[in-house]
């Protein structure tokens, strides 16, 4: 089911960038975030290929321009991005068998869908001359299409992906016609990356722990991809399962609380049983809207790295932190309100770098730590990604696909009332997870 290069060009924005912001300078966020690219791929049915794939490479080209940063280059002496307009990396591939009958099986291997982004090596993000986005679309025998999108996470978080993701469908509407849009645009205006004006990168030594990884955590299996999906169904029965706990601290769980609560409890059973370990789960908080800290331009709408790397423990032997869903649910729940709670009374930008640092520090000495499980999982539930419209309609799935690394994902079904995760664990570890009971109870 391996598609074949059709061809590569560098899409440059259709305007040259002005002098004025021909260096992105980069923050603390973006210093704090890992060297990698996050892939995102979109599938669409009945794409009506003749005349259409220009005007894609057309409204990413204007996107570009509005994106400006995403075409340029990131230079690692002095820490930047060279805003030179070398463009975005997109390719061009045909797959020949029919959309269907891929996603089918794609479903149930999600490594698949790696084959979909423009390159393999996701980590190559501090190499100069690579691209700070890629694309690839894949065209299907049945005339479906996939767009493989790669943005660097050294200058884009959820948000900023996500923004980027939605000017370039709505320029592309556009082009075609196809879609009336309620609030259009505004073409003429540059995204605001102003994230570096309030927390400019500095020398974070001083104040960001270093780490070493014990030898006990290098694990030396490979990494597997699953998909599982949580149906709106087994949310409700996971929702009744705390509220009719006696001893619940929580009422009225959300879906992502349940969901992300039901992972950890399967994550933290993986510990051995002979030396069960403590575990943490740490989140990506998005700040924006979330602090005290006012000014030009606005931090509630700037793209770049602004998030907070959440963490939230659970030790072994703790009678008031047993390893029940409610108290996991409590202790999530406890973790996420304590912090915006501390955000919103922060209105000064040293104050919050010293918060964010707290956070980053406590994580990292725990994974430093021989009995201490770390996990990462990010939520992009609620980001409108099957809103997503090229011009010839919404997305029949979207997913990250595999990552050569630990972390989980959760998205929307396409329906919106479920959660899929995507879950990468070492081969070892997949092998136990996939046996816990609550993932065989509730997931398909």
């Amino acid at each position: 089911m391996e598609g074949k290069i059709v061809s590569k060009r560098l899409v440059k924005p259709s305007l040259p960038t002005p002098d004025h912001p021909r260096t992105c300078k980069l923050s603390i966020f973006d210093q704090l975030a890992p060297p990698a690219h996050v892939p995102l791929v979109f599938f669409y049915e009945n794409f009506p290929v003749e005349g259409k794939l220009e005007q894609l490479v057309n409204s990413l080209s204007e996107t570009l321009t509005r994106f400006y940063p995403l075409a340029g280059r990131f230079v690692k002496e002095g820490f930047y991005i060279d805003c030179n307009d070398d463009g975005a990396l997109y390719v061009e591939a045909e797959n020949d068998s029919d959309l269907s009958d891929f996603l089918n099986v794609a479903v149930k291997n999600v490594h698949l869908v790696n084959d979909l982004v423009p390159w393999a090596d996701v980590g190559q993000t501090t190499s100069a001359p690579t691209p700070i986005v890629g694309i690839k679309v894949t065209i299907f025998k049945c005339g479906g299409i996939a767009v493989g999108t790669l943005v660097s996470h050294m200058i884009s978080d959820g948000f900023t992906a996500d923004k980027f993701i939605h000017d370039w469908s709505t320029s592309s509407s556009n082009l075609l016609g196809s879609i009336n849009h309620e609030v259009a645009p505004n073409f003429s205006k540059l995204a605001n990356f102003g994230v570096p004006s309030y927390f400019p990168a500095r020398d974070l030594s001083v104040d960001i722990k270093d780490m070493t990884m014990p030898s006990s955590k290098m694990k030396q299996s490979k990494i597997a991809t699953k998909r599982f999906v949580f149906t709106e169904k087994s949310m409700l029965a996971l929702k009744a399962k705390v509220n009719d706990n006696a001893n619940a601290n929580v009422t009225k769980p959300t879906r992502v609380e349940v969901v992300t609560s039901t992972i950890w409890k399967a994550l933290i059973s993986l510990s051995s049983t002979s030396k069960p370990r403590d575990s943490t789960l740490y989140l990506h908080l998005n700040l924006r809207g979330r602090t005290g800290i006012t000014g030009t331009p606005p931090l509630a709408s700037s793209c770049g790295n602004f998030y907070l790397e959440l963490p939230t423990r659970f030790k072994q032997g703790s009678e008031s932190e047993g390893m029940e869903l409610h108290n996991l649910v409590g202790s999530l729940r406890k973790s996420l309100r304590t912090t915006l709670t501390n955000c919103s009374k922060i209105s000064s930008t040293d104050d919050l770098f010293s918060e964010v640092a707290k956070h980053v520090n406590g994580i990292r000495e725990d994974k430093a730590s021989d009995e201490v499980d770390v996990w990462l999982l990010s939520s992009l539930c609620r980001f409108p990604f099957y809103e997503v419209d090229f011009g010839w309609g919404k997305p029949e799935w979207v997913t990250t696909g595999g990552l050569p690394v630990e972390i989980i994902f959760l998205l929307d079904t396409k329906c919106g009332t479920g959660i899929e995760a995507i879950i990468n664990l070492h081969e070892t570890d997949m092998v136990q997870f996939e046996k816990d009971p609550d993932i065989i109870a509730f997931t398909s």
